[in-house]
């Protein structure tokens, strides 16, 4: 069951308009789902108001500068009688949060709705579950999620200190630990993949499956320990802003040259060199900016249609290899000896988001290349820096320069 705005977008009625997110690839109904998504079955031959509803879809279609006001109210009265008729056949409803709560679902359900299942929970702010909590009167709630990974997007920076980036979800997990269900059996990632994530995050209880999807019987000669498929390539590289468009509108967004050049040469070298399928590697970074530069620079190389993402937009995705490009840097000795977490905040940004970096670290199922500036990742004292010292450990550190085989020499020098 979709939304208005969807249901729009296959059935058009004169006048409307709802903004258009540009980014959004699921801003479309899927039509492989055309037979189960309500808005189509209620127009299906035999429907008690199908032949009506056409008779309005046509009408609109052909002469939409024509229709009174008056017709598209009667037609909204006609979509909710259908669909008042048609959702109590069925014992269960997909929708999200927002249809979940709308008129036309509750007046169809009239309070039996036993279970409310919430999907991605740690995403949903506390005011869009309990909204649903309250408005269906379920007698069974179940929360799905993990609020170590992306929180809420909350606009409103005030908004987010006060407490409405902290999801229901979270806050049951915390304060209820007795009502978590951990899933502590992982097929995705490598086991070298999995063991930072678990251990900072996850208690140390994340554990890891055999699964086809993260075992090769030949790991990439790229990895200086071959136990662990990650590097991390030090590039001491310079900020740049760029104005880039985004579905909120302007914003200024920052992107590294230096970093997107490597994106490229490691990109390049898995495609060519180790026979990677495109599709099977994804380029992430926080910055909207950085993804666009990195896209520009792909195509350059006659790399078309690559996988380039923001970490938000990678949530919920899995790929064989991951990119990701930190892209925050500055030069040594701009670097704060002993950095306040104010100095951090302003020189670091989303890199000091733990929740994002995370997602970032957990997309990849058999390897993950970090690019970044170690001496300012190692400023942020929570998390990054121990990041670092876990990748140090395994001596997986790289200076990226030296970090790809070359025609004359195939040594690779670590950073001690």
């Amino acid at each position: 069951m979709y939304g208005k705005a969807l249901e729009c977008h296959d059935f058009v009625i004169p006048g409307k308009v709802f903004s258009k997110r540009r980014s959004n690839k699921e801003s479309v109904p899927d039509k492989n789902l055309r037979d189960v998504t309500l808005h189509h079955i209620i127009r299906k031959d035999g429907k008690t108001y199908a032949n009506e509803i056409k008779a309005f879809d046509d009408k609109f279609k052909a002469n939409p500068e024509r229709i009174h006001f008056k017709e598209i109210k009667n037609y909204k009265q006609l979509i909710g009688k259908a669909m008042k008729e048609e959702i109590p056949k069925y014992d269960v409803i997909l929708c999200t949060t927002a249809v979940a709560t709308s008129a036309s679902l509750l007046d169809a359900t009239k309070g039996s709705i036993y279970q409310v299942l919430i999907d991605e929970a740690g995403m949903c702010t506390e005011p869009e579950c309990m909204a649903v909590i309250a408005a269906t009167t379920a007698k069974q709630v179940v929360l799905i999620g993990d609020h170590k990974q992306l929180r809420p997007v909350v606009i409103c920076e005030e908004s987010a200190e006060l407490g409405l980036q902290k999801s229901l979800f979270e806050r049951y997990a915390e304060t209820k630990r007795s009502y978590l269900t951990f899933l502590s059996l992982q097929y995705r990632m490598h086991p070298g993949l999995c063991e930072f994530p678990s251990n900072k995050f996850y208690e140390g209880k994340l554990r890891t499956a055999d699964s086809p999807k993260w075992m090769t019987k030949t790991p990439l000669g790229l990895w200086t320990n071959p136990k662990y498929p990650y590097v991390f390539c030090h590039t001491e590289g310079e900020e740049e802003y760029l104005a880039y468009t985004t579905e909120e509108g302007n914003e200024m967004s920052r992107y590294n040259s230096k970093e997107v050049e490597q994106v490229v040469s490691i990109f390049s070298h898995l495609v060519k060199t180790e026979k990677i399928k495109w599709e099977n590697i994804n380029v992430m970074s926080q910055y909207n900016a950085q993804c666009h530069q990195i896209r520009l620079a792909l195509k350059k190389h006659k790399f078309d249609f690559v996988n380039v993402n923001t970490v938000v937009a990678s949530q919920g995705g899995e790929w064989d290899y991951v990119i990701f490009s930190l892209v925050r840097s500055l030069p040594e000795y701009r670097i704060e000896p002993e950095p306040t977490l104010g100095w951090c905040k302003e020189n670091l940004g989303f890199i000091t988001d733990d929740h994002q970096i995370n997602v970032a670290l957990t997309r990849a199922r058999k390897g993950l290349f970090v690019i970044g500036n170690r001496n300012l990742m190692a400023c942020e004292k929570a998390f990054l820096e121990e990041m670092l010292e876990h990748f140090k450990k395994n001596n997986c550190i790289v200076e990226a320069s030296n970090f790809l085989p070359k025609s004359s020499s195939k040594s690779k020098t670590r950073v001690t």
